[in-house]
């Protein structure tokens, strides 16, 4: 998996006071309906058993194995002031408007 973060989503990421054991989840949620489709979220969550590490710029970013089968291979993260955070891969903006919140 290769996660790239923008310079403008850079810049607001390291405005967080990270606790001890915390990262930037992303998340894919696998809703159950009639179509496939995947809920995208982004939190700061404390780091679990099944989650994957990644040291990006500093910041670090979190991602569990469950996430991991429903995101692509290639995935950005861009801040916009007006528009919040976008997720997006080579193909497709995943979602946008991503507020960022704190778990705990």
């Amino acid at each position: 998996m290769n996660i790239i973060i923008k310079k403008e989503a850079v810049d607001q990421l390291n405005k967080v006071d990270y606790k001890e054991n915390e990262g930037i989840r992303i998340e894919a949620i696998f809703l159950a309906s009639c179509s496939i489709y995947v809920e995208h979220e982004l939190k700061i969550d404390n780091q679990n058993e099944d989650d994957e590490k990644f040291i990006i710029d500093g910041i670090p970013v979190l991602i569990s194995s469950e996430s991991k089968k429903h995101l692509p291979d290639n995935i950005y993260l861009n801040y916009n002031e007006k528009l919040g955070y976008r997720l997006y891969s080579d193909e497709e903006t995943l979602r946008y408007n991503l507020q960022l919140k704190r778990v705990n």
